[in-house]
């Protein structure tokens, strides 16, 4: 019978170690499965651990905008009536009609399509829907640009838009089909607001 040393447990290989555990335990052993498992978790503190990856600009810029954007829903929200229930009420007998949550599942902003398919590095918004009408307030970043680059947009159909643009013209949407045909642009998310407020206004009242 073998003598099972600290030295020569030590000796082991990793999956030798283990079976020797395994055996150890099998048979009760309840002295050598200690030590087998003594040295295992020795060897397992040993191992150097994965650094975690430092979280980039890009990524604060998006964390920040998205519980930015979060804020101006939920500012909307205590002012006018964006419930679902109401959303659903208004909207009676428009086919396929889908009441729109606010702001993601987690309160921040929601993902948007661009930025999922990896068109874009960011792509963040709010939106409401009412009807056939769907407004959105969101920021936007190309791929490739710095941070500074970014623009913030609301996005509703042209006939409650004041002095609005065809989104496709304004803006790089990489031939994916918009929630509105019209849009706005902005360099800094209060005017954004101001103007996100003003289309919900019209669709809310």
């Amino acid at each position: 019978m073998i003598e099972w040393t600290d030295d020569r447990i030590a000796a082991l290989s990793d999956s030798d170690l283990k079976n020797l555990l395994a055996n150890a335990e099998r048979k009760s052993v309840d002295a050598l499965a200690a030590r087998c498992r003594a040295e295992l978790e020795k060897r397992d503190a040993l191992k150097p651990r994965k650094a975690a990856k430092p979280r980039t600009e890009l990524k604060d810029f998006e964390r920040d905008m998205s519980a930015q954007l979060a804020v101006v829903g939920r500012r909307m929200a205590e002012k006018y009536d964006l419930s679902e229930e109401t959303a659903k009420a208004k909207s009676a007998g428009v086919k396929g009609f889908r009441a729109h949550k606010l702001v993601g599942s987690d309160g921040q902003a929601k993902l948007g399509g661009l930025q999922r398919a990896g068109f874009v590095a960011v792509d963040r918004y709010i939106s409401y829907r009412r009807g056939n009408d769907i407004v959105s307030l969101g920021v936007f970043l190309p791929k490739d640009q710095d941070i500074s680059e970014h623009k913030f947009f609301v996005i509703a159909p042209q006939s409650i838009l004041e002095r609005g643009e065809p989104v496709d013209a304004i803006r790089n949407n990489h031939g994916q089909k918009q929630s509105a045909d019209g849009g706005l642009v902005f360099d800094d998310l209060e005017s954004a607001t101001a103007a996100f407020d003003k289309v919900l206004a019209r669709i809310a009242a």
